[in-house]
């Protein structure tokens, strides 16, 4: 089976999930053998971050294999893509990959796997080049508060399994 996770960074297992899938600079692609071994880990740039199509993501996904994607957000519209290529979408995911790998190899793990009614839309394309200089601090800001929940996390799993309550 391979998973492919979003990710802002390409540190392979130690990278920070990407929020959004379509704009994520990477994917993570993780191949797990029999009895959940990990086979292979590379992480491979998104030659669509900056603009793309709808549905050239999830072919693109579907071209490296995956049989997983696992994202901390995607509209309704693009599960609907990853479904039709029998790649199941998981959204809600954050944290770095290898904890997120860890619970989903378990099973213990409480993200979306179908398209949510609600999800938000917003446009694609290139940003205004208006943005002022408040919003990239903002998003930086948003970045690094991402870096931290996802350490925070692994801190907390690994606290877990030393105390044995996996």
């Amino acid at each position: 089976m391979k998973i492919a996770f979003t990710a802002d960074e390409a540190k392979d297992l130690e990278s920070v999930i990407s929020y959004h899938f379509g704009h994520c600079p990477y994917f993570v692609v993780v191949e797990v053998a029999d009895g959940n071994v990990i086979k292979k880990v590379e992480s491979i740039e998104n030659p669509y971050a900056e603009a793309h199509n709808p549905g050239e993501l999830p072919a693109f996904i579907h071209t490296i294999g995956a049989d997983v994607i696992v994202t901390g957000g995607m509209g309704p519209r693009a599960q609907e893509f990853f479904m039709q290529y029998g790649i199941k979408p998981v959204v809600g995911a954050y944290g770095k990959v290898k904890d997120v790998l860890k619970e989903l190899l378990k099973g213990d793990y409480h993200y979306e796997e179908t398209p949510h009614p609600h999800e938000h839309h917003h446009e694609h394309g290139p940003h205004p080049e208006g943005e002022n200089e408040e919003v990239r601090r903002l998003k930086l800001e948003v970045q690094d508060l991402r870096k931290q929940v996802a350490e925070l996390k692994s801190m907390i799993l690994e606290i877990k399994e030393k105390l044995g309550d996996s």
